[in-house]
């Protein structure tokens, strides 16, 4: 699939954000380990929630939608008998659910489709087996197969590759029966506000685990409430048309918690720093053009800007240097060559160093065809650099946006035409 993009120099709208998927991941994740009912408002549509909702359905929860914006989850904990996931190409839902679906003593076989079959998962060939799991994957990718129950232990992970094989470990040790007082210490922590975006979302469900000193203090065997949430708007998407309004008129976004413990909030620094107007009220936050100064940006803890922050560095005066290109290695592409090579072909002049990668701006980018690398990151950082284009730019394999932001384009042209 193909999508065009026009260039735009003078943007402008509002634009209700959807819901944030690692927020509501996880929500589904703790609601089926409820003895009761979860009833969650503002769910988000993407692919990656859709293969958490059909995860947890799989492992024995009843989902009904009651309204257009509420699902109702009912639970007695994960089924126990021989179970066989299928996690999509959501590599959250593969991370989280692993472990947490080792804590039953049932037979469980995985499998992924697309990108996320390539991506590496030896953490668990090491973990796992330490936590008294017959476990076997396949070279160290999926498919998986294993058998349980995990005995949560005393242990130190290195946190250097990803968070979500953490988050998959803390919701392991707070749904077992066996876990007592036992700690996990992370050496080499990256993606810190993901883990506390974990903790967040269980102290909703009423189970409360400490981080302290990179420690993780666990006290159980925990509960899991009943519970109504509603899932915060997603930073990660807003992402891509904050940086809109910052090179090329103004936004508004609607639902985004300023309190929130999403990573990507950090977002907001960059952009004071490169110079835009930043007016936040309440739940809305408007971006607007003015400067357009170089900056530097530490994205070791929130990898996922890099691609808008790439756009944003793409038309700053001067040279903008992004730290954190080792953490963009195993996505859904591998982030750093995909950024060097579609933002290229539009004229961006990009150099990585070690763990740094330096942008110098430039005023237009060019008219051409690019192409997602199956990366809805990829295809939005594309799309947005296109506003500042001298023509259209096509962008080849677009679909990839559904697995976080199906409405992507629909929204952008909505504030080309404002």
């Amino acid at each position: 699939m193909e999508q065009i993009v026009y260039p735009s120099l003078d943007i402008t709208g509002k634009i209700k954000i959807p819901a944030s998927k690692s927020f509501g991941q996880r929500a589904y994740a703790a609601a089926l380990l409820v003895n009761g009912e979860t009833s969650i408002r503002d769910f988000g549509v993407s692919d990656d929630e859709n293969a958490a909702l059909e995860i947890i359905k799989q492992a024995g929860a009843t989902v009904r939608e009651v309204s257009k914006n509420v699902i109702r989850i009912t639970s007695s904990g994960i089924n126990q008998k021989d179970l066989a996931i299928n996690y999509g190409e959501s590599g959250l839902s593969a991370r989280m659910f692993t472990p947490l679906l080792a804590v039953s003593n049932n037979s469980v076989k995985m499998n992924a489709k697309g990108t996320l079959l390539s991506r590496p998962m030896n953490f668990f060939d090491t973990i796992l087996k330490g936590l008294e799991v017959d476990f076997t994957s396949t070279n160290g990718h999926l498919p998986f197969e294993m058998k349980g129950p995990l005995v949560p232990k005393d242990c130190t992970i290195d946190g250097s590759m990803s968070s979500q094989f953490i988050t998959g470990l803390i919701y392991a040790y707070a749904a077992s029966p066996l876990t007592k007082k036992v700690q996990i210490k992370i050496e080499n922590p990256t993606s810190i506000p993901y883990i506390l975006l974990t903790l967040d979302v269980l102290n909703k469900f009423g189970v409360e685990v400490v981080l302290e000193n990179e420690t993780l203090y666990f006290d159980g065997p925990y509960v899991f409430k009943s519970t109504s949430i509603s899932v915060e708007g997603d930073w990660s998407s807003a992402s891509f048309l904050l940086v809109a309004g910052a090179i090329s008129g103004a936004v508004t976004i609607d639902n985004l918690n300023s309190d929130s413990q999403q990573a990507d909030k950090k977002l907001i620094g960059a952009l004071k720093d490169f110079g835009a107007t930043v007016l936040e009220n309440n739940s809305s936050i408007t971006i607007t053009k003015n400067e357009n100064k170089a900056f530097y940006f530490d994205a070791t803890h929130c990898p996922d800007l890099f691609p808008p922050l790439a756009v944003l560095a793409m038309f700053a005066d001067g040279v903008s240097s992004i730290k954190g290109v080792n953490r963009l290695m195993n996505k859904e592409s591998n982030r750093s060559i995909a950024i060097q090579e579609e933002l290229g072909k539009m004229g961006a002049l990009i150099v990585v160093k070690e763990d740094e990668m330096f942008i110098k701006g430039i005023k237009k980018s060019k008219s051409t065809v690019v192409n997602s690398h199956g990366d809805h990151r990829i295809a939005m950082a594309c799309a947005i650099a296109a506003l500042k284009a001298d023509g259209p730019v096509t962008i080849q394999d677009s679909q990839a946006i559904n697995k976080s932001y199906p409405l992507f384009f629909e929204h952008l042209l909505e504030i080309q035409n404002n």
